[in-house]
């Protein structure tokens, strides 16, 4: 509660008479000022009691335009308000604007000062910045006389809190209309598929297929047999922030709208995907395999953000790091020209390398992610990735996508502070700045 102009000049009269009556030792003075104040205490008590009805009477409802609209994309809430006013009072009535949502158009506050019974009607628009489910949180209602000022929340119910599911926009990933000269593939060979394997020719095979080198070399028809669909999918990553961290969210934005426009574009030519997401070395539970895209999408929208990290890969060295380190310090050794102290300091690290290898035989991210590489055929592997802070699980990934011949690619959105340092640590791996 907050006091009026009015109320404060009561105050300062009150205060004055009760010191100038304790200077002065007048008793009518200060019963003047105890009367000041007994009747600034009775308009107190009166002004609760009047605010505390009418915030009971108070029935409000909210309804949204959409409920389901992309990002960057305006929606629209309308707010009703019915309440009894008495006389000589104001109230004012501000609708909270949806957390990560900013106002395109119309007013979202609305105040009268007519007693009696009032219906306060009051309608904007605004445009969501981010993406998932956004729910309303209400608004403030204000009410005033000429002593107070009171300002109660006005909250809905959570079984009737209007909410809206926000889309991510889509920044690339066209689909190609049906009837374009792509269809003419159809009546060759299954492009884009690689070999699974060669066989020979029994009849009713498609003539097309035929491998004319391989049969001649071996004096009869061979067939190629191509990987199918099912067995040749795209495997996209998402590498989601470290939500005890800073993060960049327009960035992770930006890339979670390139990811739902990647998997829209192959969806929508009922490609299956799988998807999976992972926060730094710490898998989740996120995997989805399948073309239905309002499923697919739905996770994107519900699944795709910052979670806390419990492991990091920091203090570890890649195993392949380890050989290298033992293979070199080896052929240092072995040179003549070292003196004996380095030499003996390079032992020691082939040593300490040595045993951690013999003992610590890899990292439970490594382990989880070679297992499911190794049960599963991948086409190619797409991670989305802000490359922030360390690294070393994303070469974790491209080692293991190396060791299969599985084509590996690390999508990251542009930013001004993404130094090329950070970049450099990712030893030559191949990034996309989208």
């Amino acid at each position: 509660m907050k006091t009026t102009s009015c109320s404060n000049g009561l105050l300062a009269v009150f205060l004055i008479l009760i010191l100038l009556a304790g200077i002065l030792d007048d008793p009518v003075l200060l019963m003047a000022g105890t009367s000041v104040g007994i009747l600034l205490m009775g308009l107190c008590l009166l002004f609760l009691r009047t605010v505390d009805k009418t915030y009971r009477e108070v029935t409000v409802s909210w309804k949204m335009e959409k409920g389901l609209i992309r990002q960057g994309r305006s929606n629209a809430i309308e707010c009703t308000l019915s309440l009894f006013l008495p006389p000589g009072y104001q109230v004012r009535y501000q609708d909270t604007v949806p957390p990560m949502c900013s106002l395109e158009s119309g007013e979202n506050q609305i105040g009268t000062d007519t007693a009696g019974s009032q219906i306060l009607t009051l309608s904007y628009r605004f445009i969501p910045q981010y993406h998932g489910t956004i729910c309303h949180e209400g608004g403030i209602i204000t009410i005033q006389n000429r002593f107070f000022i009171s300002s109660l929340p006005l909250r809905p119910k959570k079984a009737s809190a209007p909410s809206m599911q926000v889309q991510p926009w889509p920044l690339f990933g066209l689909v190609e209309k049906p009837g374009s000269g792509k269809d003419l593939e159809r009546i060759g060979p299954e492009k884009g598929y690689s070999v699974r394997q060669f066989r020979e020719y029994i009849p009713g095979d498609d003539i097309r297929h035929v491998d004319w080198k391989i049969s001649a070399k071996r004096g009869t028809l061979y067939i190629r047999e191509y990987a199918t669909p099912a067995d040749e999918l795209p495997m996209v990553i998402v590498d989601l922030p470290d939500s005890g961290q800073e993060t960049d969210m327009q960035a992770f934005s930006r890339m979670v709208s390139s990811l739902s426009g990647y998997v829209e574009s192959k969806l929508a030519k009922k490609e299956p995907i799988r998807l999976m997401g992972i926060s730094g070395p710490n898998m989740s539970d996120l995997y989805y395999e399948g073309y239905d895209m309002t499923h697919c999408l739905k996770i994107i929208r519900e699944r795709i953000h910052p979670v806390p990290r419990t492991f990091h890969l920091f203090r570890f060295m890649m195993r392949s790091d380890m050989r290298k380190e033992i293979d070199h310090a080896g052929l240092s050794m072995n040179r003549s020209e070292i003196p004996e102290q380095e030499r003996s300091y390079l032992a020691r690290i082939r040593d300490v390398r040595k045993q951690h290898m013999q003992e610590v035989k890899t990292t439970r991210f490594a382990h989880a992610m070679s297992t499911i590489l190794m049960h599963r055929h991948f086409h190619e592997i797409i991670l989305y990735s802000l490359c922030d802070g360390d690294m070393s699980h994303i070469r974790e990934i491209a080692a293991l996508a190396g060791r299969q011949n599985i084509p590996f690619r690390i999508r990251t959105p542009k930013r001004s502070n993404l130094s090329c340092m950070s970049l450099f640590s990712l030893r030559g791996e191949p990034v996309e700045v989208i």
